[in-house]
């Protein structure tokens, strides 16, 4: 799926997958994350990306794993609004860890909210259908975001687990929940799938 979409602003948002030649960008949106969204997202103060990390991003195998992209159209040539990524446990294959980051200027814009959406679609097309990830216990925002979601938390090992059906009918009657099942909603159309 490559696509444009709005989010609440008006603001037009390319989705797309990243591709290996999105490797300068990425490295570039790393150094660009403040302080505070490397250390909550990555867990580390470090500026710049590992290899390995960058590898991970990279290499998509749908069904396995899949990094999606949100971007300005208007500025394809920089690192962009955020990132979202699926990688499905080798354990329990209808569950799959999710991450993503936002830009530090592009938050509180709904581009979060987007790439859960996205990485939802297309995880629940490959037959996932919890997903789940790990969040400092002083992270509150995101905490706060997951909870609002309806998902269960599980404080271990100095961090919390969370765990989001991917069933929308399971989610909490709240306004972060309709925004994504809106979003959920809207990419399914485009795919040509069902809600």
């Amino acid at each position: 799926m490559v696509a444009t979409v709005y989010l609440a602003d008006g603001a037009p948002v390319l989705i797309r997958p990243l591709v290996e030649e999105d490797r300068e960008a990425v490295m570039e949106a790393f150094r660009r994350l403040s302080p505070d969204s490397r250390y909550y997202r990555f867990w580390s103060r470090r500026e710049g990306v590992s290899e390995q990390l960058l590898q991970r991003f990279l290499n998509s195998e749908p069904g396995v794993h899949e990094t999606w992209l949100a971007q300005d159209p208007e500025r394809l040539g920089e690192p962009g609004y955020g990132g979202g990524s699926y990688w499905r446990s080798e354990e329990w294959p209808e569950a799959a860890e999710v991450s993503l980051v936002v830009a530090d200027e592009a938050q509180h814009r709904g581009i979060g909210t987007l790439l859960l959406a996205l990485v939802w679609v297309r995880a629940y097309q490959m037959g996932v259908r919890e997903f789940f990830g790990f969040v400092l216990p002083d992270n509150y925002s995101v905490l706060d975001w997951f909870r609002a979601l309806g998902a269960t938390m599980k404080y271990e090992g100095g961090q919390y687990r969370f765990v989001l059906s991917l069933d929308p009918g399971r989610l909490k009657d709240t306004n972060s929940a309709r925004r994504l099942v809106e979003w959920v909603g809207v990419l399914m159309e485009m795919e040509g799938l069902r809600v």
